[in-house]
């Protein structure tokens, strides 16, 4: 799964960049979900006084509702976006207005000033109002500009070209496996001078899925999980070394 984010201040033309760009990967039959992270403190979905928000009020910790034709699933709580991708399979997710996660960022601007102030090593590209200044008007070593209203296509080829799949984000003094900070992996990544395959994570020789979903976990924890394991299991009889262990626990144990 890729996964790439639109950012930019308010009217700068984010909501017109990802529309066009979904479009354009449903026309190439790519499955696509989008998330639109809200800073509105006040904004909430559930109507007061409507049946799901009397089952909130009333201490429900999840509320559902279905109806014909969508289900609703509603938190009393902010999930991390790492756990809200976790519900999606998509071949690409594009997120609006979110700057914080490790991915390639198409950076809507409506001048240079604001570029400057959000461009970072994950801007993979500029979209926008500022596309209607021209190409030649912006300084050569800033990333490509795209007119997301004309240029859709080759703005969708570059992300499909530069992104690789969801990588890690652990903070550096945890894992530099690569030689490099996971942030740091991706910005060279964006640059070709690396590999999505440098991330030894994501090949790791000790995997762990809890409920069908795999657990990301740093080198360390990898080897201190499996030397755990193998020293218990070596007291057992049918104990073989250099054998590949699988271990399931069931959900009622």
């Amino acid at each position: 799964m890729k996964v790439i984010s639109v950012i930019g201040i308010s009217g700068s033309g984010k909501t017109t960049t990802v529309e066009n760009l979904i479009r354009e990967f449903k026309h190439r039959n790519l499955s696509v979900g989008s998330i639109k992270d809200i800073h509105y403190e006040k904004f909430s979905m559930e109507t007061p006084g409507s049946n799901t928000h009397r089952h909130r009020e009333a201490g429900a910790e999840l509320v559902t509702g279905r109806g014909l034709f969508e289900t609703n699933i509603i938190f009393p709580y902010q999930l991390p976006l790492q756990e809200i991708l976790s519900f999606y399979h998509h071949d690409i997710v594009i997120i609006e207005g979110d700057r914080e996660l490790n991915v390639p960022q198409i950076l809507c601007a409506r001048n240079t000033g604001d570029v400057e102030e959000l461009k970072n090593p994950r801007t993979v590209a500029i979209s926008g109002l500022i596309s209607s200044q021209g190409e030649n008007k912006l300084p050569f070593d800033y990333p490509p500009l795209f007119d997301a209203r004309k240029k859709f296509r080759e703005l969708a080829a570059l992300i499909l070209e530069k992104t690789p799949p969801l990588l890690p984000d652990f903070p550096p003094e945890c894992c530099e496996a690569c030689g490099r900070s996971c942030r740091e992996l991706l910005a060279d990544i964006l640059r070709d001078k690396g590999q999505a395959s440098e991330c030894v994570i994501q090949d790791g020789r000790v995997k762990v899925s809890i409920g069908g979903k795999e657990l990301p976990m740093v080198p360390f924890v990898q080897e201190a999980l499996a030397g755990i394991i193998k020293g218990y299991l070596q007291t057992l009889e049918g104990y073989k070394p250099h054998q590949e262990i699988k271990i399931e626990i069931s959900p009622d144990s």
